[in-house]
């Protein structure tokens, strides 16, 4: 798995995050033909910024990377301020065979007035419901669209609200835990959530999901599980493969173990793929992310690893199951 940003201008104001703070320079970006420099292997790939769609050339960069990497699922967050040029885009896109690859997820974070806080923009809740409408409206997959929801200080009570307005709009969500890095987030003001909080949120959508049957819907349960463990403890429930199964690599081509570790083991630019990642410094990043010494908990690299270790995830599932059937069977005392 790869998450590749794509650029680190951004127009908006988050909390969470100071990459709107950073001095970029849009002409180190890579052009959309290094992007084929990217491995054919990649089953999905996450093209973030910044906000990708500041990027003029991006529905070029799609262009490359589907068909550089014909089986990789594409995730594209956004912000979904610039609802006219995603939807512009989108018209484009929507012609491409790769549209069932495609996945945009608008950034989401609260209903109303706690979302336009988090992210310092007046009317972002309106802007970003306008962006999802007008994208089903053009015709694109509801199944390839949904809300990207980020818990941190101040918002963890608005998860459920965040998951029923998806539900009423028929799209998805998904769940984060905003974190700290250097070499991404560019900040170290996250702390201090609500663990209890978190964990009431996330056991209301498990209880949801686990009568289902379908192996995303179960993975989602176990990585909210992991969730509030990493919430509660800052631990990680199944080991982490930054620069094994997964990488980040920022706008300018320079590779890292992930979006935490302020590492580079290569440049894009100057090297292929085959060489950073093989290469000595990759192997000493590797072992050093091994033992890494800033646990995380995100999708980049716990997704695959949860599917490595479906055994340990598997009985917890069953489990969950068999506890909820109890629950349910169980006559009121």
């Amino acid at each position: 798995m790869a998450v590749a940003a794509v650029t680190y201008r951004c127009n908006s104001r988050c909390r969470m995050c100071n990459i709107w703070k950073m001095d970029t320079d849009k002409s180190a970006e890579l052009k959309p033909a290094e992007y084929a420099k990217l491995p054919v292997g990649l089953e999905e790939i996450n093209l973030t910024g910044g906000e990708p769609f500041l990027r003029d050339d991006l529905v070029e960069i799609l262009d490359v990377i589907a068909s550089r990497c014909r089986r990789a699922k594409i995730v594209m967050p956004t912000n979904g301020f610039l609802t006219e040029k995603i939807v512009s885009s989108a018209k484009k896109i929507i012609k491409r065979d790769y549209l069932n690859r495609l996945h945009i997820a608008v950034s989401l974070d609260g209903l109303g007035y706690a979302h336009e806080e988090i992210r310092g923009i007046p009317e972002a809740f309106a802007k970003a419901a306008t962006t999802i409408d007008g994208l089903k409206r053009l015709g694109f997959p509801a199944a390839n669209l949904g809300f990207g929801y980020t818990f941190m200080k101040g918002n963890e009570d608005e998860l459920a609200g965040v998951a029923e307005l998806a539900g009423k709009l028929g799209v998805n969500y998904g769940v984060s835990l905003a974190h700290n890095s250097d070499n991404y987030f560019s900040t170290h003001t996250n702390h201090g959530l609500d663990a209890g909080e978190i964990k009431r949120q996330a056991a209301g959508l498990i209880r949801k999901k686990i009568s289902s049957f379908k192996k995303n819907e179960l993975g989602k349960c176990y990585y909210l599980h992991g969730l509030v463990e990493f919430a509660e403890n800052g631990k990680r429930l199944v080991p982490c493969d930054a620069l094994r199964g997964s990488f980040f690599m920022d706008p300018s081509g320079n590779i890292f173990p992930c979006n935490i570790v302020n590492q580079s083991v290569g440049n894009l630019k100057e090297n292929s793929f085959a060489e950073i990642w093989d290469g000595e410094k990759a192997a000493a990043a590797r072992r050093a992310a091994a033992a890494c010494q800033t646990p995380c908990w995100m999708v980049c690299t716990a997704k695959y690893p949860i599917k490595k270790h479906w055994l340990k995830a598997g009985w917890w599932i069953l489990r969950e199951k068999i506890k909820k059937i109890v629950y349910e069977n169980t006559p009121d005392q």
